[in-house]
């Protein structure tokens, strides 16, 4: 059988663990990243364009991740301080005070700096609705300030304490060791119980994602079920099955500062195709399709 290819509304298998991507999945920033540091610049009468910051980013990004891995865990600082670090050096060679780092931080906290995509709820709500017994969680390449993010969003209720961070575990997506440790706890803190092997149980997990190679393919090259979300069609499958070519680390971590929720909700909503990319990964534009996948 040949894929990528658009298929029909797909018969699933209920499943009995769904997890989650964070950023850019369950929620979305407010306005591009840039943009709201300059909003909170304006207040301590910094101005300067979006689009400068927005092309310091990438590199300093990367510089600091080679040059303090995991968010500083094992470098004597804090993911806020490292934060820290990188609003002030995109901001160069404006010196911005202190009390302005602490703002932006303190903004990216909560609903000021995002939104919950209006699917994600309806779609959570629904898992709690039509299958009791489902277990939700999120597996995610980030730092602990997620915790206040997700608690601040009102998204902790939906995940009974089953969340697991790459900066806690040390391990990260799309590698195995990620999804195979979150099961195997998942398994264990609720005391799940199944037929066969571990490996046969993954037939009943999937992983939603936005991003295609930690995400859709990490997951299921780990032996679970997996959906691409993408809002926006970066990948093109929309288009074109085939998808577009993989895009470069920078174009990436450019994608990861530039959305706007309202405006990648109005486009996900407008995309109804299903687009089956493996025996057991698909695309979707928006979460919706999820209620009509899982629960027909």
């Amino acid at each position: 059988m040949s894929f990528p290819k658009k298929v029909s509304l797909p018969v699933l298998k209920c499943p009995k663990i769904i997890t989650f991507d964070a950023y850019n999945t369950l929620y979305c920033t407010t306005l591009p990243v840039m943009e709201q540091y300059c909003l909170v610049g304006r207040k301590y009468g910094i101005k300067v364009d979006p689009r400068t910051l927005t092309s310091n980013f990438p590199p300093i990004f990367k510089e600091l991740r080679t040059k303090y891995p995991n968010y500083g865990k094992h470098d004597g600082i804090t993911a806020e301080q490292w934060w820290g670090l990188l609003i002030k050096r995109v901001f160069k060679p404006i010196n911005v005070p202190n009390e302005m780092v602490s703002d932006i931080l303190l903004r990216f906290e909560g609903e000021e700096a995002y939104a919950v995509y209006p699917d994600v709820l309806e779609f959570l709500q629904r898992c709690k609705e039509k299958m009791p017994g489902i277990i939700l969680g999120i597996i995610s390449n980030t730092d602990p300030i997620v915790n206040k993010l997700l608690k601040n969003l009102k998204l902790t209720q939906f995940f009974e304490g089953n969340i697991y961070l790459s900066y806690d575990l040390e391990l990260s997506k799309p590698n195995r060791e990620i999804f195979d440790f979150a099961l195997t706890d998942i398994v264990k803190r609720n005391r799940l119980a199944f037929d066969g092997t571990l490996d046969d149980f993954k037939k009943s997990c999937w992983h939603i994602g936005d991003e295609l190679h930690n995400d859709l393919q990490g997951a299921a090259n780990s032996g679970w079920n997996s959906i691409l979300i993408d809002r926006s069609n970066r990948n093109g499958f929309f288009n074109t099955t085939r998808g577009l070519p993989e895009r470069s680390e920078h174009d990436l971590t450019l994608e990861k500062v530039d959305h706007e929720a309202k405006r990648i909700w109005e486009l996900s909503i407008l995309q109804n195709d299903i687009i089956q990319y493996s025996e057991k990964s698909y695309v979707v534009a928006n979460m919706r399709m999820l209620n009509d996948i899982f629960f027909t």
